[in-house]
């Protein structure tokens, strides 16, 4: 028996994956992330035929998505802003609604000279990185609690050449601070989701995705913007800004919050969906 083409290959997966949203594009993202083809290589080659070792590499993929798990922890990565960032099971996977928080918070930082950013349960990296790719003369502190989240977000910076600039470091909300680090920017999309909402959830999202990373106290979906806002300090400097990614039905009562803390100007933006998404607080 010949080897199969990868059309073939493709269309059996897809039927496969018939359980699925999208089984045809799915087939073909996975064949395409194994086979490290972009879109024109896998279009012009799928008639050719597929040596066996990449066939059971991509049907190895497919009964790992057939199970529901994310293609970007089968790929190993996920486009984000203008670049492809690491993912494993140890941090969320960037989505474009987050894109809207990076792109208010590069617009209104351009005329910063030098500015200090910090991020707040950094994960991949993937906000403080494509905010150095923005904003050339910026540096970074990345924090969060898991060891293995800031090991991705420290590859991801040595694959974009932005090591030198960020500064991975250990912490539950701001503890690791020292009294004198103030920033220009304190930015977080930290774990919002209220623990009511699990069964709700995709199970692409409850069954991979780390919990840490993902839900709020189990008595308070706002917990925590609490905890940042309350150890906040002299953080961030006076004329700097707050930005948050936030859930669905939120960003009215984390503003609030911030009204509470003593932020006069508030700003709230939607995100694709014209959801409530991003809220951006100055004193």
């Amino acid at each position: 028996m010949s080897p199969p083409t990868a059309a073939r290959l493709v269309e059996i997966a897809a039927q496969q994956l018939a359980n699925l949203p999208n089984p045809q594009l799915d087939a073909e993202m996975l064949f395409r992330g194994v086979s490290g083809l972009d879109r024109a290589g896998f279009l012009t080659g799928l008639g050719d035929t597929v040596e066996p070792g990449l066939a059971t590499k991509f049907e190895a993929a497919v009964a790992r998505r057939e199970g529901h798990e994310p293609i970007q922890y089968i790929l190993g990565s996920a486009a984000f802003w203008r670049d492809d960032f690491i993912v494993t099971p140890a941090v969320l996977i960037p989505r474009p609604d987050t894109e809207i928080l990076v792109e208010a918070v590069a617009a209104r930082l351009r005329g910063v000279p030098a500015p200090a950013l910090l991020d707040v349960g950094t994960g991949s990296g993937c906000i403080a990185l494509s905010l150095l790719r923005e904003l050339p003369g910026a540096s970074a502190v990345a924090l969060d609690i898991s060891d293995e989240a800031l090991d991705v977000a420290r590859r991801n910076a040595e694959r974009l050449g932005l090591r030198s600039r960020l500064e991975p470091r250990r912490s539950r909300w701001l503890e690791a601070l020292t009294q004198a680090e103030a920033f220009d920017l304190i930015v977080s999309n930290p774990p919002y989701v209220a623990r009511a909402d699990e069964p709700n959830l995709p199970e692409e999202v409850r069954d991979y995705e780390p919990a840490l990373a993902l839900f709020a106290d189990a008595r308070d979906d706002l917990s925590s913007y609490r905890a940042i806002i309350s150890e906040l300090g002299d953080h961030l400097k006076p004329s700097g800004l707050l930005a948050f990614e936030v859930g669905a039905g939120q960003a009215g009562r984390v503003a609030q919050l911030l009204t509470d803390a003593g932020f006069n100007s508030l700003e709230v933006l939607n995100d694709l969906s014209q959801t409530p998404r991003v809220v951006l607080g100055r004193r």
